[in-house]
């Protein structure tokens, strides 16, 4: 089982990703790298890379775990993303997202495969 761990502030750098900039890394590092946050710029590369590695796209799913317990939120939305992630207190007093990554896969395969079914031919 592969498991993405996240920091609160990897969470809001990726969320703001997809928020603000459309979920385009070329953006937002443009807007990273014009307000000279060259921390953030680099940390933001790194989560690219990760991102790119295990195929998964953490600015989206950051951003709607973040909204999870918002009232407008479907309650199917809601337990898809409690099954392919959980927020994880740390003794420290902050937290983790925990991406399971395997989980994931299995929800994009369910998802691919209801497209297919409804293609003509199928």
């Amino acid at each position: 089982m592969d498991v993405v761990c996240l920091s609160a502030e990897d969470c809001r750098l990726l969320s703001a990703r997809f928020a603000e900039h459309h979920n385009s890394h070329r953006r937002m590092a443009g807007a990273l790298e014009e307000a000279g946050a060259t921390e953030a710029l680099m940390r933001l590369g790194a989560l690219r890379r990760l991102e790119a590695h295990f195929e998964i796209d953490l600015g989206s799913l950051c951003h709607r775990f973040g909204r999870r317990d918002h009232p407008k939120t479907h309650p199917l939305e809601r337990m898809v993303l409690g099954y392919v992630a959980a927020w994880t207190p740390r003794p420290d007093g902050t937290g983790e997202l925990w991406v399971r990554l395997d989980r994931v896969r299995q929800v994009r395969e369910l998802i691919d495969e209801g497209e297919r079914v409804g293609e003509p031919g199928a």
